[in-house]
């Protein structure tokens, strides 16, 4: 029988370069200054080309700006064997708006009293039929 960590890597292994693109960017974002980190929505990395998507438009022109620094944490982690996969030619980045996250609705539901409710039906058999119904109803739920 196999162990857990073979079926995880068995599973997980098509994905494995996503998974470590994906973590290397995280940590790109984790070693740049609290002053961007706070506005980087998300980073992406696609044919030697790294996308910075920005919360504000401001930061976006002084990020482009900062290239150099970016190249540096990324030649960093490079000579201590981090994240050799990446390697950008270029940076662009995209300003994208997104609205803050509305808290979610409260539902809110009502519970009819169980014995009360109008009849509407026009044949005397069915009308007798509900009457039983809600005869019992009241009964049981009053």
């Amino acid at each position: 029988m196999k162990k857990a960590n073979e079926i995880i890597s068995h599973l997980l292994s098509p994905f494995k370069e996503k998974i470590d693109t994906f973590r290397c960017l995280k940590k790109i974002i984790a070693l740049m200054p609290q002053n961007y980190k706070k506005y980087i929505s998300f980073m992406d990395y696609k044919g030697h080309t790294l996308y910075i998507y920005v919360s504000h438009p401001a930061l976006r022109q002084e990020i482009f700006y900062k290239r150099k620094m970016i190249f540096d944490l990324i030649n960093l982690m490079h000579k201590n064997n981090m994240c050799i996969n990446l390697k950008p030619k270029k940076i662009v980045t995209f300003y994208k708006y997104s609205p803050p996250p509305k808290p979610p609705k409260d539902i809110k539901f009502y519970i009819k009293p169980a014995g009360n409710f109008e009849i509407k039906a026009k044949n005397e058999k069915i009308i007798k039929i509900f009457e039983e119904i809600k005869e019992n109803l009241k009964g049981k739920y009053d």
